[in-house]
């Protein structure tokens, strides 16, 4: 189900910030909410499947895309 929301929300983040930055981008920002949910029962998070799919690279990737966002906001930083 993550995978069908991801270019859907990614095109909503680069349509809202006026396209300023790369497709991956967005689409690595997409991931925020849908790379893991709550179990239900504890506070454990499980890795969707669509998450399990991708390369440790395009997962190490994208969390940092995150991460720098929330650090830094809306800036290209390395």
């Amino acid at each position: 189900m993550a995978a069908h929301y991801i270019n859907t929300i990614a095109e909503g983040l680069k349509q809202y910030d006026n396209s300023l930055h790369s497709n991956q981008y967005y689409n690595d920002l997409a991931w925020k909410g849908l790379y893991k949910i709550s179990d239900g029962e504890t506070n454990s998070h499980i890795l969707t499947d669509a998450w399990n799919t991708l390369t440790t690279t395009e997962q190490n990737r994208i969390k940092n895309t995150i991460k720098d966002e929330h650090t830094y906001g809306n800036k290209n930083c390395k």
